[in-house]
């Protein structure tokens, strides 16, 4: 499948940001609980997940609409499941890494007590907020690429299509130069031919009747005498 398909342009950025997700995961693991540091990992990863939650969900009904029009984009059944796979396996990573995280702090959250809880959820309040704010930038991230793609096809056909008008305005060019040829000849012929005629007239008329007769009988002979070496 090709690097330019849209949904391999997404898949990566939607693969690094997973990446990122289970980089920051590992290391919030190795932390003793009450770091300050993993409380920060935590939100960070929680930011990620929830990102990556949004866009896998946008690409799965992105496969949808694909499987629906599987002729129009060049589809088949079998790249249809392999996207499939691949957006059930990417949610499924993204919501155990943020289940297990938001575990491990609500558990710290009841021994620390409400002031605690009301700082945390504060701090939910904004989360949500950028994540709100990060997920619409990525949506219209996703929309501009494609009507980028269908512009640069659109660009395409329209480039195709003049190519085509210019082959066939030389074309009827060339047929045009010829036609003109043409007419030159006929009335070059026609011209030579009235005046031959007019000649014939003029020799007929001076000859008299005898002598139209002698050129009639001497016309004859020479037609007998080709026809001969022609049969011999």
């Amino acid at each position: 499948m090709s690097n330019q398909d849209p949904f391999y342009l997404v898949k990566e950025d939607i693969q690094g940001s997973l990446d990122k997700a289970q980089n920051k995961y590992s290391k919030w693991q190795s932390l003793s609980k009450g770091n300050a540091e993993k409380r920060k990992l935590e939100v960070d990863i929680e930011d990620e997940c929830k990102s990556i939650t949004w866009q896998v969900d946008e690409m799965s009904k992105a496969v949808d609409v694909a499987e629906k029009n599987m002729q129009r984009f060049g589809l088949n059944p079998t790249e249809i499941l392999s996207r499939r796979k691949w957006v059930q396996n990417t949610r499924k990573q993204a919501e155990t890494i943020m289940s297990t995280v938001d575990s491990s702090r609500l558990g710290s959250s009841k021994v620390s007590g409400p002031a605690t809880a009301t700082s945390k959820l504060g701090s939910a309040v904004r989360q949500e907020n950028d994540r709100y704010i990060n997920s619409e930038g990525d949506r219209q991230t996703l929309l501009v690429r494609q009507q980028d793609d269908q512009l640069t096809e659109m660009g395409d056909q329209i480039s195709r299509i003049g190519h085509i008008g210019l082959q066939i305005h030389d074309e009827l060019q060339g047929q045009e130069v010829l036609l003109n040829e043409l007419d030159q000849d006929v009335e070059s012929t026609q011209s030579r031919l009235a005046a031959a005629q007019k000649k014939m007239s003029h020799v007929l008329q001076k000859a008299g009747l005898r002598g139209q007769i002698c050129i009639m009988v001497f016309l004859i002979v020479v037609l007998i005498l080709l026809l001969a070496l022609v049969i011999g």
